[in-house]
């Protein structure tokens, strides 16, 4: 009797040891299924940002020529009006994360600007600018056209 009952321990030990092998299985399983599902929700989500931001860059791209146009006007008027409802633009469009580059007296960054034609100045240095550029959440929304230095002095 003792080689049945240590032939039922022996079965009970393996029995009980596949269960376990399934229960970890089945714990594997449960782990791996609720980090693809945490990684999904993840990814819906910053695929739902994108897609906000990318509908807002649409829209700021057509709003920059007409705050092109006031930022010209601002240029060749002394009208304190134009020059408040520019910098409420400005402000407003830094509010949502669009800030205009600096590039007068910098140095050329190709990565950001767009060259329109050289003139007699510090090499590689930015002059004037024909057009801002803005970044939006700190990428390249549209690229500042600059006019850079060509190395000559005048």
């Amino acid at each position: 009797m003792t080689d049945d009952t240590t032939q039922i321990q022996d079965e009970e030990e393996k029995e009980e040891e596949i269960q376990d092998d399934q229960i970890s299985e089945w714990e594997n399983k449960y782990k791996r299924a609720l980090a693809d599902y945490q990684n999904l929700e993840k990814r819906v989500r910053d695929e739902r940002g994108d897609l906000i931001r990318s509908a807002n860059k649409d829209i700021i791209l057509r709003f920059l020529p007409i705050l092109d146009t006031l930022l010209m006007a601002g240029l060749h008027s002394e009208d304190q009006t134009l020059k408040i409802c520019t910098q409420q633009f400005l402000d407003t469009l830094k509010r949502e994360g669009i800030i205009r580059m600096e590039t007068i007296g910098q140095h050329f960054d190709p990565t950001h600007m767009e060259v329109i034609t050289t003139q007699n100045g510090e090499k590689e240095v930015v002059i004037s600018e024909v057009r801002a550029g803005f970044l939006l959440h700190d990428k390249l929304l549209r690229p500042a056209q600059v006019i850079v230095g060509n190395g000559e002095k005048e």
